[in-house]
């Protein structure tokens, strides 16, 4: 059963889609979706140690996830790399499921998968969907 899935979220096409799966699936099987944003050393400013100027970014991400009820929506902001950041929420939160697009916006042209997808497939604590491209 899936009750908790954690969706990885960078604001590249590919990582909406993802969300977009995500928000399909938990609709679904009624579970709840945690959006996760690795923060990384760029997106930090001075004056903002939990990065909450990206909140507005974030929701526009994951504004498919609007559809869901709001107590079945949680958006994070994470201080580390994508990969630590993800694991981190998984271990937190019991997640059942953990969904990344296949590429994100750091991705050279040519792979086919990106080093966040293919990372966490090596190793997350639970099952994990990387979903293709169109």
């Amino acid at each position: 059963m899936v009750s908790t899935i954690v969706v990885g979220v960078d604001g590249s096409d590919d990582s909406r889609r993802a969300v977009e799966w995500a928000c399909e699936l938990a609709e679904q099987v009624r579970a709840r979706v945690i959006a996760v944003h690795a923060v990384g050393l760029l997106e930090h400013e001075l004056g903002d140690p939990g990065a909450d100027h990206l909140r507005p970014q974030l929701a526009v991400w994951t504004a498919a996830l609007d559809r869901l009820a709001p107590e079945r929506v949680e958006r994070r902001l994470v201080a580390g790399d994508p990969v630590g950041a993800v694991a981190q929420v998984v271990t937190d939160c019991g997640a059942d499921l953990v969904v990344v697009g296949t590429r994100g916006v750091g991705t050279r042209h040519g792979e086919r998968l990106g080093s966040t997808s293919l990372h966490l497939a090596e190793g997350c604590a639970c099952p994990l969907v990387i979903v293709p491209r169109e």
